[in-house]
């Protein structure tokens, strides 16, 4: 991964079908099963040779089975990492599918455990002997992403799942975070020009500029230390009221919890979004909070008094949000095709007995609560117990809702990395990178927030640059021990893991390192407008800089009209232009009734089999929709009509590489000659692989043949 794994496949074997997932990512500790029948179907993630660059994770070309390699084969490994154990006849329990006239339900391989991850090489066996004097028949994973594994040693030599099973819980489940492979990779890095334009946070300039965005330069000032402070969860730099001098703004601090007082983190009309900590448990009276809070009424040029929101007394706390999340799990992720088809006819009983989506809507709602004060000129306080949980939460939808800047992937990016990364969200606990870690201590907060995200992406989804599965990318990506930004409580951990044990840091923004340009592609959203607000902007500016969140990043393809509203710019004068600015404010308003909230499929279903309608669902109409918005950037050019520089040919060709690999013959005898996209409702997570014969259909024909029994067909749920 990073270095491109040298250009080449993953293991070198050609075009062997690899399936794998990052040891960091199980969160189960694997489930020993006697003589117990689970069918559980994973994704395919290939790798070939005769590629020119194959990065670690590819969505789109899923390369057929052949050329498979022997028992002794060696593995291609990354710095680093190193094989910890390996188990060959490993039998893989996969969804049922036809082939040939016969149901094949399961695929025979070699088990390979590393320090970094579970690697599954399937091998062409006749063999079907089981060996009964096996200890361990199978070995079930469940993982944090809610993927799933079945392997079964009944053709494997005696002891083998034992001994995969010892390995799994030692490199999954790490006593220290020193252990995690993070640790060990200590290849160079050379961060990408894409990778340049996201605002890290981590220099006092980044944060001057976010106040002066928010022209909120007259009560707030940048707050730099003199040196990082030992176990401190706060960065180095942060934004503090303006008349407080920094052994003041010290003082007070150390009355509240984990000594964080009032941080601002945005601001409009003059009102500031403030985050705040409890006061420690040995203060009784509020007199030191009261205090703080009329330090951020001065800090208002009006000197309104600030809306104080207790966000621990109206939210729920993150263990609330763990068991919850542990219900959804155990609901989307179920043992056999028996517990599947059991809890099927009372599904959504058990999802609201869960509470998820009902947690969601509360996020929703107190954030819109939140969002309607700020745009009424009154400043903001969360507070919670330690700041640095829901306070994420609340502050980042409050921004989303408000601030189209961070509706772009830059822009997003760089609000992660303000309100989570550098503010100090302890990833590590939550996401139990550790295992000594409190149960009490873990909560997916994070997975909370994108599926507000995702909701509010259902309901506005002209708002958002970036797709849904950019959003279900990133949350895979919390469990990926190759990037630091999810890995580490804090900054100050951060900071002292680079200097004391040499970790080589490496941000998961950087996306190259991971994707390639066809898969990257699917990251915009294809619906997305930029809105006039957004260019007046930019024409008022005169910035052409993609770095700052003022002027948002285009959609990767289909932004025309943004450049014929700015090539007529000449025409507006000032007054004009402040007008339409006043017109055209670009603030959501989420619906957050439980009624509208919608289960995110694609990220909690796309393991499950018996949900995947093969061929059809909605991401075959998205992809239509990338389709359709391509011809019009083409006949654009043919005109000679201006299109911006970002829809450029390269991501063109990419979007064509994408129809091009999902090309196949339909099924329908009487249309043989018309071809169908062959994707299944949870492309590009699906494990359907299209017929090599037909990969080249789009560029011969130029024509694609959408049915109806292709897209919309529900018969292939009983295949």
């Amino acid at each position: 991964i990073i270095h491109q794994l040298e250009t080449k496949d993953l293991y070198g074997t050609g075009t062997t079908v690899v399936r794998q997932l990052t040891i960091s990512n199980i969160l189960i500790r694997c489930v020993l099963l006697i003589n117990a029948h689970c069918t559980n179907r994973m994704p395919t993630m290939s790798e070939g040779r005769n590629k020119t660059k194959q990065n670690f994770t590819s969505y789109v070309n899923q390369v057929p089975e052949e050329n498979l390699v022997n028992d002794d084969y060696k593995p291609k490994l990354l710095s680093g990492e190193l094989e910890a154990a390996r188990a060959n006849n490993v039998c893989m329990y996969i969804a049922s599918y036809l082939k040939d006239g016969k149901v094949y339900g399961e695929k025979t391989g070699i088990l390979l455990i590393t320090n970094f991850r579970l690697s599954f090489v399937s091998l062409d066996m006749e063999d079907e002997q089981a060996r009964e004097t096996n200890k361990i028949d199978k070995i079930r994973i469940v993982c944090k992403n809610f993927k799933t594994f079945t392997f079964g040693f009944q053709l494997s030599e005696i002891g083998k799942g034992k001994y995969i099973a010892d390995a799994l819980l030692k490199f999954a489940f790490p006593a220290r975070h020193n252990l995690l492979f993070l640790y060990r990779f200590k290849e160079k890095y050379y961060r990408s020009a894409t990778c340049e334009n996201v605002k890290m946070y981590d220099k006092k300039t980044d944060w001057f500029q976010e106040l002066e965005r928010c022209n909120a330069t007259g009560g707030w000032r940048v707050y730099s230390k003199d040196c990082r402070v030992s176990n401190s969860s706060l960065p180095i730099h942060f934004v503090v009221p303006k008349h407080l001098s920094d052994f003041d703004y010290d003082k007070i601090s150390k009355s509240f919890r984990n000594n964080r007082s009032a941080i601002w983190v945005w601001g409009i009309k003059d009102a500031a979004l403030v985050r705040l900590a409890e006061l420690n448990p040995n203060i009784t009276n509020t007199t030191e909070e009261n205090t703080l809070l009329e330090h951020v009424r001065r800090c208002d040029p009006q000197k309104r008094q600030p809306r104080l929101l207790e966000l621990y007394k109206i939210l729920p706390s993150i263990q609330d949000v763990n068991l919850s999340y542990i219900k959804l799990l155990d609901l989307c992720t179920p043992d056999s095709d028996q517990q599947f088809m059991a809890q099927d006819g009372r599904f959504y009983t058990l999802l609201e007995k869960s509470y998820w989506l009902f947690y969601v809507s509360l996020c929703l709602k107190h954030s819109d609560i939140a969002a309607k004060l700020l745009r009424e000129g009154q400043t903001v306080v969360l507070q919670e117990i330690n700041g640095r949980d829901m306070s994420c939460v609340i502050s980042s939808l409050v921004q989303l809702l408000l601030d189209s800047s961070y509706r772009t992937i830059q822009g997003f990016q760089s609000l992660i990395q303000k309100e989570w990364v550098i503010l100090g969200h302890p990833f590590s606990d939550r996401l139990g990178h550790v295992s000594t870690v409190k149960v009490a201590e873990r909560s997916p907060l994070f997975l909370l927030f994108l599926d507000c995200t995702w909701q509010l992406l259902q309901q506005f989804p002209e708002s958002f640059e970036f797709s849904d599965v950019f959003l279900t990318t990133l949350w895979d990506s919390l469990f990926l021990p190759i990037f630091d930004t999810f890995q580490f409580n804090s900054e100050t951990e951060r900071h002292q893991a680079r200097n004391a044990e040499h970790v080589v840091l490496r941000p998961v923004w950087d996306w190259e390192k991971q994707f390639d340009n066809k898969d990257l592609a699917l990251f915009t959203n294809p619906l997305y407008q930029v809105k006039l607000r957004e260019v007046l902007l930019a024409v008022q500016s005169n910035s052409n800089s993609s770095s700052s969140p003022q002027t948002p990043i285009a959609s990767s393809l289909f932004s025309a009209r943004r450049s014929d509203v700015s090539n007529g710019h000449s025409v507006l004068n000032g007054a004009g232009m402040q007008q339409l600015l006043k017109h055209d404010e670009q603030f959501l308003e989420p619906q957050c009734c439980l009624r509208d909230i919608e289960l995110w499929q694609q990220c909690y279903f796309r393991w499950m089999p018996h949900l995947e309608i093969k061929y059809g669902g909605i991401a075959q109409c998205d992809l239509l929709n990338r389709f359709l918005l391509s011809n019009i950037y083409k006949l654009r050019q043919d005109l000679g009509q201006s299109v911006t520089a970002n829809a450029s040919n390269d991501q063109v060709d990419a979007l064509e590489q994408i129809l091009a690999s999902m090309i196949i013959q339909t099924r329908d005898p009487d249309a043989a000659s018309d071809a169908s996209v062959a994707i299944s409702s949870f492309f590009p997570f699906s494990s359907i692989v299209p017929t090599a014969q037909c990969s080249e259909l789009l560029i011969a024909g130029n024509d694609i043949n959408f049915s109806h029994d292709s897209m919309y067909e529900t018969s292939s749920l009983n295949d």
